[in-house]
Formats: structure tokens, sequence, C-alpha cells
């Protein structure tokens, strides 16, 4: 495909009321990638488990709010909602894999706008080609969907006001595209806090941009602003309510100590990795280029304004705080590179370059390669057949991936559906949404840890002293049991294991304990102002 396309956007396609179905024109194009994208995600998304995000999301999904402890609630609303029709991976996973067809077509739109229609050809492909948006964006249940999509709506509309010439502009056009990009910006916002980084990008390309400054003076887009925090309004009244604890908890994650140079380079690293590398070298290079020609290249520098926050800011926390694997808080500024690096592709391949063929090619080849072979890997586990790639032998990432549908099975066997009042522990966030994902649906599961983030707003722990638990988790995860849990029931013992599978392989050990007559309540650090936080600290 990626041969038609080099070939097709170096000439004009042919005219006719069937060019959206030709691969030589750029609808045509922009159509099949969709299409097929669109296939290939929900494949995968019909294979593949839930990662240990996902996971914990669909438990939280299970109870509405106004907004919630670690994101906003747009979709975790949409989840909540797909959820009380069926809770189904491939259902719930379905509003991701269209919203990113969406976000596709968006991103063609914007590359066409400013650069030209194969331009936005190739930004959109390209976008596709890129592990972290094809798949993580573009298939799970996570903020990134939401927010990606509206992103890029609010910057498609702003483009239409500030990069033309003020004076060019109709007044009712100019207000349309202001009020228009506050809804985009709302609902970002709504999406994930990141959105507020555009925003300032957007003003700073306001400022450094000749011609431009004199949008600060028109009302049109503080009335925008206006539109966006009262769409965003439900997360300041939740927070207002909970003592403004999530804006603590994500402000918090970027604080650390000295710098440290290997995790600034693991955190590039991983950027690197999540992207592509075949995506985010070439992505660099405009970048870097971007910056160098500053504002008197407009168009570029729109992008660039708008890119550059999230890259440079979360790069630099990288340094100092320990984010772990969060290679993806740079993501939304580098989706907006990938007009720039549409546009440049356009020109290489007009230019006749031959190595801009060969990287295109060799890209697309790489990155379905890529999702395959991991994919199925992922599904199936084949490759712990492999010499050195045995359990014993290899940390293997794509057990997070790993569906515990052994105690869904488990349970029923054991009769814990048939126990009046039964309620299931999990001893760590993203452990408890695993075993939320199979037994949510017929058993309260509570998070009973020091750390349990938003599961502690979901089931009042209060509503079950004196019930019987089944306590489950890993090794990792019961550490210190008989400090931690065994002191808050009136008699805990043990129960055979549950041994998950994946391809007829054992992989993971679940332990498992029946806990009688709970004594509520467990020291939850959250939600604040609970009744057993009062006079003592939380339990850290």
């Amino acid at each position: 495909m990626t041969d038609a396309l080099s070939a097709a956007s170096a000439r004009p396609g042919s005219p006719g009321s069937a060019g959206w179905l030709r691969l030589d024109t750029p609808q045509g194009a922009i159509f099949w990638l969709i299409l097929l994208g669109g296939l290939l995600r929900l494949a995968l998304a019909w294979a593949l488990g839930y990662g240990n995000g996902e996971s914990y999301y669909v438990a939280t999904a299970r109870f509405f709010a106004l907004s919630y402890f670690d994101q906003p609630p747009l979709f975790l609303w949409l989840t909540h909602a797909m959820i009380g029709l069926s809770d189904a991976e491939l259902w719930l996973r379905l509003p991701y894999v269209l919203m990113f067809g969406v976000s596709t077509w968006l991103m063609y739109r914007l590359g066409g706008y400013l650069f030209g229609a194969w331009a936005g050809v190739w930004a959109a492909l390209l976008l596709n080609l890129s592990a972290v948006f094809f798949l993580s964006v573009g298939s799970w249940v996570q903020p990134d969907g939401p927010l990606f999509l509206f992103l890029l709506a609010a910057a498609y509309c702003t483009a239409r006001v500030v990069v033309p010439e003020p004076e060019t502009l109709s007044r009712g056009a100019a207000w349309g595209w202001w009020l228009a990009a506050g809804v985009c910006f709302g609902l970002a916002l709504l999406s994930k806090y990141h959105a507020v980084l555009m925003m300032a990008g957007l003003l700073l390309f306001l400022l450094t941009t000749r011609g431009r400054r004199r949008w600060l003076a028109h009302p049109a887009p503080w009335i925008a602003v206006v539109i966006a925090f009262a769409i965003f309004s439900p997360v300041l009244i939740w927070n207002a309510e909970n003592q403004w604890v999530s804006f603590l908890f994500q402000s918090g994650r970027s604080s650390g100590g000295r710098i440290r140079f290997d995790w600034l380079g693991q955190n590039i690293g991983g950027q690197a990795i999540w992207l592509l590398p075949w995506v985010w070298l070439p992505m660099i290079w405009v970048f870097i280029a971007g910056l160098l020609r500053g504002p008197k290249d407009l168009r570029g520098w729109y992008l660039v304004s708008l890119a550059v926050i999230p890259i440079l800011l979360f790069t630099a926390v990288a340094s100092w705080a320990r984010i772990g694997a969060h290679f993806h808080w740079q993501a939304p500024g580098y989706l907006l590179l990938f007009p720039l690096l549409g546009a440049a592709t356009a020109r290489w391949l007009e230019a006749g370059s031959r190595t801009a063929r060969i990287w295109l090619k060799a890209s697309g080849i790489a990155t379905v390669a890529v999702l395959v072979i991991l994919g199925s890997h992922a599904a199936t586990g084949w490759m712990r057949a492999l010499p050195g790639l045995g359990p014993t032998e290899i940390w293997d990432p794509t057990l997070e991936g790993l569906d515990w549908t052994d105690l869904r099975a488990a349970a029923e066997e054991r009769g814990w559906y048939k126990q009046p009042g039964l309620f299931v522990v999990g001893t760590q966030w993203h452990q408890t949404g695993k075993i939320d994902v199979q037994l949510g649906d017929r058993l309260p599961v509570l998070c009973l840890c020091r750390d349990p983030r938003n599961l502690a707003f979901g089931w009042n722990q209060m509503e079950f002293a004196g019930h019987d638990a089944v306590i489950i988790g890993q090794d990792e995860f019961l550490k210190d049991f008989d400090e931690r849990w065994r002191p808050y029931f009136a008699s805990v013992e043990p129960q055979p294991d549950i041994i998950v599978h994946r391809g007829g392989r054992a992989e993971l050990t679940l332990h498992v304990f029946t806990a009688r007559g709970f004594k509520a309540p467990w020291p939850l650090p959250l939600p604040p102002g609970a009744p057993w936080l009062a006079g003592q600290g939380s339990a850290s």
C-alpha cells in the first residue's frame, strides 16, 4: 500500500465520482487507511486481553461519578455506559477503535489544510504506523482515545482561525471557529489533563507570531476559554468536594530529587520504542528543524508551538522523577508533529526521493510485523517455547495483557457466587482491576491496599462489616500478609491456588484465602473525609 501511495502522491489522481475508492486519490487513500486500519485494530481488540491500566479503568467505570481520582471522567462515563449493555472486551473497546478512525480522518484534514491533501494522507498513515497511537490509543480503554480525537479537532478549528491573516476572516467565521475550538478544548480537558498544555501551546503561538497577538485583544478566544472550562466544570466540582485530591495526585507524580541522566535516557529510549524508531527519528528531525525555523514558518511554527510543551516538559520531568514506563505522556505533543512529518514526506516524494520510498515501505512492513508478532505472542504465549524465553528465564511484559479467565472458572467451581454477602479483596490497584474484570459483574470487588486510587471511591467498605471475603493476589502483592490483612478478619484460611494459563501453558499463580468476619474498616488512605481517616494518618 505504501508503494502505491508514494507513487500516487507524485501525480494527480484521476477525477471521478469513485475517487474515494481509488488509492491514487487522497480521498481514496484515506478511506482505505481508515477501513483497513480499523479492521486490524478490531482484530487486535478481540485477540488481546486488558492491560493493567485498562483492567483498573474497567473496574473504576462500574461506578458513575462527576469525576475520578486520577483522570477526568469522559472516557469512564463512556465505558460505564457500555458496561450497562455488555462488559465483553470487544464491545468495551469498540468506541476507541471507532474514535481512532475519526482521529485518522481529522489528522488528514489538519495536514491537508496546512500543507495539502497528500501531506494530510502521509500524516494520517504515519500516525497509523506508530505503535502507541495505532494500538494503545486506537483500541484500548484509556483516556487517550477521546483526548487525541478532541485535541485534533481543536487543532483544526484553531488552525482555521489563526493561520490565515486575521483581516481575511469574516466576523462570523472567526467567532464560529473560536467557539468550536472552545468546545473541543473542553471535551479534551474532560478526557485528560494534558489538554491544558496544548492550550498553553496555542498561547505561545499567538504571543510569538507576528500579526497574531491581536487575537488576544479579541473577545472570541476568551469566550472559548470560558466554554472550555465550563465543560470541564464537573472535574472542578468533584475535586472541590474531595479536597482537590486528583490535582494533588497528578502534580505529586512530578516530584523527585537529584537529576538522574540514566532515567532521562531510559525515558527518551522509551518514547522512541513506543512511537517505533522508524517514525520517531524522522519526527525528531522535523521537530528540531521546526524549532530552528521558528515563527518565520508560520504553519510549521503553529504545530511546533502546540507540540513543544508536553514533549519537553515530561521529558525533563523524567530526569528527576521516577515516572516509570509512562513513555506516552509526551504523546499529545508528538500527535501534533505528524502533519509536519507528513508535509516533509510529501516534499521528499515529490522530489523523487528513493530513500523516502524505501523508508515508507520498510516502516509499513516493520510496523505490521511488530504488531502481528507481539500481538500473537501476547494472545497465545508462543514465544515461551523458544530457548531462553521460558517462564522462569525472562520477564514477559505481555503478561500484563493476560486476562485471568481461569479465575472466573474457579469462582464458579468453588461456589463463590452462591455465598450470600461474599465479597472479593484485591491487594493492589491493578491486581484488583484484573480480578474485577473477571468477577466484578457478579461479586463486589474491593481494593484493600495502601494505594487503591479510585477504587477506594467505589464500594463503601463499611457496608461489608462482618461479611466473609475471598482474598486473591500474587506473591509480590501479599507481602506482610499477617500484618496487613489477617488482623482485619476473624479468621483467615488458605485455599488452593489458581493457575492462570495462556495457550495451554501455566503463566501466573494466584494465591487465595478465605477470610471470615470482616472487621471494618481497613485503613484505606482514601477517600478524603472517610470516617476511618478521622484523627489518624493514612496507611502508607
